[in-house]
């Protein structure tokens, strides 16, 4: 029997192009057998707590009705709220190894998702991750205590630097089959050519 594609994907919440990415993973789950990691990055390594603003151009695109980004979140089915600010997402990727490490790590990773860009959430807040929490079915006072308690904080930091020495700069960066590399949320065809590169079978034909 065949052994899953294994594709590593670095992304991190705040990257609305990984909110989009994470609709071609549901994809290539429907479509092949791949087992996917989820790896934390930090697009703004230095946001406090209390966030930072959105910077103006981000603000002033976002307007457009033609804005690729939101053609492109339509056509994937996803909404997309307006943020003003970016949240620090140190706390949420705290806490998506939390769910890593019990087994839930794709739900809770698409339920903080889901919560910030399509129901306008703030990452930093713990009513955001135990609700992600419980959506994944995770103990919210556990996965609080754990993050509170810095259990999981230098397993985030080791995996930003592993994708500093990786050469990753920009996210989503896929990793497929530790093989090949696709930056950036492409459309599915892409992702279907470096399935076929690896020699994966789509699942209707065995």
């Amino acid at each position: 029997m065949p052994t899953p594609v294994v594709i590593h994907v670095w992304s991190d919440f705040v990257c609305p192009w990984c909110y989009v990415g994470l609709a071609e993973v549901e994809k290539l789950k429907q479509h092949y057998d791949i087992q996917v990691e989820w790896h934390p990055y930090f697009l703004r390594p230095e946001t406090p707590p209390e966030g930072l603003p959105l910077p103006e151009y981000v603000r002033e695109g976002m307007k457009d009705p033609n804005n690729p980004l939101k053609l492109r979140a339509a056509r994937a089915g996803l909404k997309m709220v307006h943020r003003d600010i970016i949240p620090s997402t140190r706390r949420a990727h705290e806490a998506t190894e939390f769910a890593k490490a019990k087994g839930r790590l794709a739900e809770f990773h698409a339920a903080v998702l889901r919560r910030y860009w399509s129901e306008g959430q703030d990452l930093w807040q713990w009513d955001t991750l135990r609700g992600a929490g419980v959506d994944a079915g995770l103990d919210p006072d556990e996965l609080q205590h754990a993050v509170d308690a810095g259990h999981y904080r230098a397993v985030v930091e080791a995996s930003v630097r592993e994708a500093q020495e990786m050469g990753i700069r920009a996210v989503p960066t896929f990793i497929l089959g530790e093989k090949l590399a696709i930056q950036g949320a492409q459309e599915y065809p892409a992702f279907q050519r470096a399935m076929e590169q690896l020699g994966a079978k789509p699942k209707d034909q065995g």
